[in-house]
């Protein structure tokens, strides 16, 4: 009867902190495996040059994820900025020297991932999680998310 406890306790615990481990220490996908779509696309200062990739996931029945990577071009340090599933039309430009403008949509579907991002500043990942990951926390002011997005209670919980 006592192992009975103790077994379901740890299996309790188990599941606390992989619910624990997937919410709060969310990381950008490696982009070891990833294919370069487009870029670099050059900063008009020449400060920046930024490059997205494709990553699929899931096999047959999965999907693609855009991730987008910034380069400082004096230092050489990389950081990815955003991170969103593929839609229909996707594309990179930049605004100012230090904004740049993602477009990811369906429009037939009213699928919308575009933002303009302050690359120094500013992070996107569609789920919302590396908003809330601590191990992201210190290296942007401000993140965003899909708003669109519906998700239930119980993958809320697991950190969807």
């Amino acid at each position: 009867m006592k192992k009975r406890y103790v077994v379901i306790l740890l299996l309790f615990f188990g599941i606390l902190l992989l619910i624990g481990y997937n919410r709060y220490f969310y990381n950008f996908k490696s982009l070891e495996n990833a294919t370069l779509f487009l870029g670099p696309i050059e900063s008009p200062d020449g400060k920046y040059k930024a490059s997205s990739y494709y990553l699929d996931y899931g096999g047959a029945a999965g999907g693609v994820i855009y991730i987008v990577e910034v380069e400082q071009s004096q230092t050489g340090e990389k950081k990815t900025v955003y991170s969103s599933n593929h839609k229909d039309d996707f594309s990179l430009s930049w605004k100012p020297s230090d904004i740049l403008s993602i477009n990811n949509e369906t429009p037939k579907y009213n699928e919308y991932r575009n933002i303009d991002l302050n690359v120094n500043t500013d992070i996107y990942e569609e789920s919302g999680a590396a908003c809330r990951s601590l191990l992201l926390k210190g290296k942007f002011e401000n993140c965003y998310k899909a708003e669109d997005i519906k998700v239930g209670f119980i993958f809320k919980l697991l950190g969807f």
